[in-house]
Parts: structure tokens; sequence; C-alpha cells
């Protein structure tokens, strides 16, 4: 029940924002590919979070030995923002590495080409995520969090702002925050990492756009949005075949 509702506030949500600044107005509400979305937002929460769980206390069995505790008390005597600064740093520096090398090693590629096969972006795009990835992903941004002891306050408060921010960096809405996007990504910064532009292949990676400008995959074109989303390659449209699809051979 509690998923259903997030689901319906969310759809009310961008929904409104989508109708009243879309940066595609000919795109359609129930768009291609919507129902499959559905499905990933649903099953994904559960799968991904039993497998995070999982696998987050089997290293915290084998590793915990390297933990600070004097460290840990550092990083919690700290202000509350300063905390949250280093937390969304650390955790978009991790997010990075692991966002860039799913781009290169083809392995990894597979799993996340399920992402960028949307051929059109609204709020629900964010949803699609093969459960494996996802679980990757928040192995690779959370641990780091967790070892250096930050409060929960600090850890709840980033995961509440991290659910949140691919949601709106993937609306149909023309919406600029011109300051902002130096500070955080947002939808006219992260729609050029679905581009499927020549130009724009293998740019913005991070939520955090210094990140990408240090390491020389910053992106945005001034006064300008994506021709093409998607990728060039085939994949399958429903869900239990994105779930497949980086098992089988070939493309």
């Amino acid at each position: 029940m509690k998923f259903i509702i997030t689901f319906l506030v969310l759809w009310c949500l961008f929904g409104i924002l989508e109708w009243l600044f879309p940066l595609r107005p000919k795109q359609k509400r129930f768009r291609q590919g919507w129902i499959t979305d559905v499905i990933h937002f649903f099953l994904n929460h559960i799968l991904v979070n039993i497998g995070t769980f999982l696998i987050a206390i089997f290293l915290y069995v084998f590793f915990r030995g390297a933990i600070s505790p004097s460290l840990q008390l550092a990083v919690r005597n700290q202000p509350a923002f300063l905390q949250f600064a280093e937390a969304f740093f650390i955790a978009q520096l991790a997010f990075y590495v692991i966002h860039r090398l799913s781009h290169t090693l083809p392995w990894l590629w597979r799993f996340h080409a399920i992402h960028h096969s949307s051929a059109e972006l609204d709020w629900l795009a964010s949803a699609r995520l093969h459960p494996i990835e996802a679980i990757v992903v928040n192995i690779a941004v959370g641990i780091p969090l967790f070892f250096l002891g930050f409060t929960k306050e600090t850890f709840g408060g980033f995961l509440i702002f991290n659910a949140i921010l691919p949601i709106l960096n993937h609306a149909n809405t023309k919406i600029r925050f011109p300051i902002i996007n130096n500070i955080i990504a947002t939808p006219e910064f992260h729609h050029w990492h679905h581009s499927n532009d020549l130009e724009a292949r293998d740019k913005n990676f991070s939520g955090f756009p210094i990140i990408d400008f240090m390491f020389g995959t910053y992106y945005l074109p001034q006064k300008q949005m994506p021709k093409t989303y998607g990728v060039t390659e085939i994949v399958p449209s429903t869900y239990w075949q994105q779930l497949l699809y980086p098992f089988r051979g070939g493309s």
C-alpha cells in the first residue's frame, strides 16, 4: 500500500509539473514503455531492497574489522550541514565511478543499457533500472557512508534527497535551474546523459556536476536540449525480457 500511495503522489506532483511546463508537449502521458516502467517501479523496490540488505549484511560481517570508531565519532561530531555535504560528495563520487564503469565495461553496460533504452523521458523513466545494477549502485554509494559513520539523520536525509533527485532529473519539463545546475544535477543537465546524439554520449555521469567537470565529462550546451534519447542497440520492451537481457549473448 505504501508503494501505491508513493506512486500516486509522484504521479500527481510530476504529472502536473510536466503538464504545466512540458519539454516535449507532444509526448503522450502514457508513452511507449510506460507499463514496463510501472512494473519496474513496484517490483524493483522489493527486489532491490532485499538484495541490498543481504549483501550489506554480508559485507559488514566480513569487513567490520576495518571500521574505525574514532573516525566515526569524529564524523558524527561535525555539524549536520557539513555532514550532509560530505556524504553527498562522497556518495556522488562513488556513483560517478560505478556509473562511468557501466558505460565503459561491456558486461556492466548490458545491465545499464536497460535504463538508457527509454526513447522518451519523463519522471517514471527513472524507475527503469535492472535490479542487479540498482543493488550494485546502492552498495557502492551506501557502504562508504556507513563505514565512515555518518549519523542516521544524515544518512536518512541523503536517502530521501537521492530518491527524489533522479525522478526530477528524468522529468519531461523545460524548467531550468541556472544556478542550481552548477551544484546538483537537474533535468537540463541529466537529459544530456540520456541523449543518443553523438556529441553527448558518455557525459554527465554524476548528480554533482563539479565531479563531471573535474573528470572532463561535463556537457551542457546553452539553450539546447537533446534531439534523441535511447540506445542504438535493440533492448527488449517488456520487464521480464529486460531482466534476462544482460545474460543473453549478442545485442
